[in-house]
């Protein structure tokens, strides 16, 4: 998620959104960019300036020597690259035409391509490939017609679809800032004669911890005197201030403990993410990074091999069985460290779907070039832009789940499950394998996850009841079949990661095959049981675990009774459709396993021998 900061006051304008940027580093970020609109020490000139590099904050101070003590409002940003890569002229800010106006963005404008297409007719000319250009450009068009900043920021909102903060500076108005919000953070922070917005409220404690969040749909207005919050259609809206009462530390992580808590927590705004702009009203996916490819490319595929490593692998198995489900055509997932060494079968009638979270993982772009030796085609599935393996691919589709701190993936997970679902349900509507109803009620069933995932989180006080009678415990078995069996791979790997506990994850049906001489008095047994066509075979597991004295977890849809009997605790997860059901259900598992290594003292954010991006093999 991008970083956003604002001043308008007394103080040097430039070095103070700096200093509170540098704040918002934790958040990741592939370019920076300052905009200030007022005077150069010592001159008499009035006017907007822009300075922007890719790269770290660093590589932009090096360019701000002749512009630290410059008095004027000013807005910062540091960019997490979704549309465009993370390049110099896509960094924010962007000006408009007549370089009067300056306006920095977090989120993603659904239409942006079409109202690109208005604005150049009009005679605009664009200097990024960024969906955020549009906006200024939009605001400068309106000021054209109606003179006035505050009108001219609110029509141009009133045309974009999608999500956004948005913070706007002029040399039409020096003095004022403009902001607005729905969907992205945005803070303002109270001072005296001067006030303050940013992203996120580590930005502001430096200078304030007299906060104000701004609601979807506020529209304010900055200036020294005060703030002023109103509607997008400028009905008045009253928000109360409050003292944030955190330390920097914690206030970084957004008042959460740890940063792997406040990333479960933002995993229904990031599934919403990965959905926004991809499903049509008719329930047809669009995906316009896939537009080269043509129907009769996309038939001539007879086969499909996914690539990933570790929790980005789970995420594979459940798009294997998706992908075969929709397209009745042979799917693999293989663990990229064995992909290149096992003399894979693939070639030029194989689409191999390569998946990452950081775009580096050593295994997975090894492996992603051996199947280009072969003649396979590569769409992957990543979260950085502009990383090796984005830029290795035929096409990449972004998972859009926004810097991830923790080293046991969270939110980047579900995303990639989520757009491993949309890809499988393109390619089918690309071949028609699925009637429009079906389409439709696929496309409702991913629509509703977001909530549903919302939902689970809500309910963290009854795992962590559980958590508490687990915490002492020393061995975990996780156990589904079908898409289940692909959810207790993610579950167990997040125990281990981050509890340093032994738990294994084994198809249910393998239980009687070894795995169960295992079970005693004290081993835990987590069933999944979310598939209805095989929720009678998962009740015998239950049993039969039961019966051995072990501990039985059971994660069930809301409505399911029939494991209460069998089970000693039982998590209820909303009811969606089956397939479905690995986003909601790994969710009460995170959640497990943070809870349980909070309880064990163990180190969360940065578990022992672990790294967030494995960049060697």
């Amino acid at each position: 998620m991008c970083g956003i900061t604002g001043y308008v006051g007394a103080r040097p304008g430039v070095r103070t959104v700096i200093d509170m940027l540098r704040r918002l580093e934790y958040r990741g970020y592939d370019s920076a960019g300052v905009a200030v609109a007022g005077l150069a020490a010592g001159s008499d000139r009035g006017d907007l300036e822009i300075v922007k590099a890719a790269g770290k904050l660093a590589v932009l101070e090096g360019q701000l020597q002749d512009h630290w003590e410059m008095q004027g409002t000013a807005i910062a940003h540091t960019r997490w690259a979704t549309h465009g890569g993370p390049t110099t002229p896509n960094a924010h800010p962007h000006y408009s035409c007549d370089k009067r106006i300056a306006l920095i963005h977090n989120g993603i404008i659904e239409n942006f391509q079409e109202l690109k297409e208005q604005l150049g007719a009009a005679g605009h000319a664009f200097t990024s490939d960024t969906d955020t250009e549009v906006m200024v450009h939009l605001v400068e068009e309106a000021y054209k017609a109606t003179g006035c900043m505050e009108t001219a920021v609110r029509k141009a909102l009133c045309q974009v679809r999608g999500a956004y903060s948005i913070a706007v500076v002029s040399t039409h108005e020096p003095d004022t800032l403009y902001a607005a919000k729905t969907a992205s953070p945005l803070i303002l922070g109270l001072g005296n004669d001067e006030n303050f917005l940013a992203s996120d409220i580590p930005a502001l404690m430096r200078y304030t911890k007299r906060v104000l969040v701004l609601e979807d749909g506020d529209f304010a207005v900055l200036n020294r005197q005060g703030v002023r919050v109103s509607t997008r259609d400028g009905e008045p809206v009253m928000r109360e201030p409050f003292l944030v009462t955190w330390d920097e530390q914690t206030a970084e992580r957004g008042g959460y403990p740890h940063f792997m808590l406040k990333e479960i927590h933002e995993q229904p705004r990031a599934l919403a993410d990965t959905l926004r702009g991809r499903i049509r009203e008719d329930g047809r996916v669009v995906l316009p990074e896939l537009e080269a490819f043509t129907a009769a490319r996309l038939a001539a595929f007879t086969r499909i091999s996914i690539v990933a490593c570790g929790t980005a692998y789970h995420a594979g198995v459940v798009a294997k069985k998706f992908f075969e489900s929709v397209l009745r055509r042979p799917a693999e997932v293989t663990v990229a460290s064995e992909f290149r060494y096992g003399d894979p079968l693939v070639g030029p009638d194989t689409l191999c779907v390569v998946v990452s979270q950081s775009g580096e993982t050593a295994d997975t772009l090894a492996a992603l070039r051996e199947a280009r030796r072969l003649g396979a085609t590569i769409v992957s599935m990543v979260n950085v832009v502009g990383s090796s393996i984005a830029r290795e691919s035929d096409a990449v589709i972004y998972t859009q789940a926004g810097p991830e701190i923790c080293v046991a993936s969270t939110k980047a997970y579900v995303t990639q499950v989520m757009a491993l679902y949309l890809l499988g349900l393109h390619l089918a509507a690309s071949e028609q394998r699925l009637s429009a109803d079906e389409l439709r009620a696929y496309a409702q069933g991913l629509t509703a996850l977001p909530d549903a995932v919302e939902a689970v989180v809500a309910q963290a006080l009854s795992v962590e009841d559980l958590a508490a009678r687990l915490a002492d415990k020393s061995t975990f078995f996780y156990l589904g079949r079908g898409y289940d069996y692909a959810v207790s791979l993610e579950a167990a790997l997040k125990l281990k990661e981050i509890s340093y506990l032994h738990a294994e994850a084994y198809a249910a049906g393998e239980m009687k095959h070894g795995p169960l001489a295992l079970v005693e008095k004290g081993v835990v047994v987590v069933c999944f049981a979310t598939q209805p066509a095989l929720f009678e075979k998962m009740l015998s597991n239950l049993r039969e675990v039961s019966a051995r004295d072990g501990l039985v977890v059971a994660v069930v849809p809301e409505g399911e009774r029939r494991a209460d009997a069998a089970a000693d605790y039982v998590l209820r997860i909303p009811a969606v459709l089956p397939c479905f059901a690995p986003i909601v259900a790994v969710v009460p598992m995170q959640l497990l396993a943070y809870l349980v290594a909070r309880a064990r003292g163990c180190e969360i954010d940065q578990p022992r021998n672990l790294a967030k991006s494995v960049t060697v093999e």
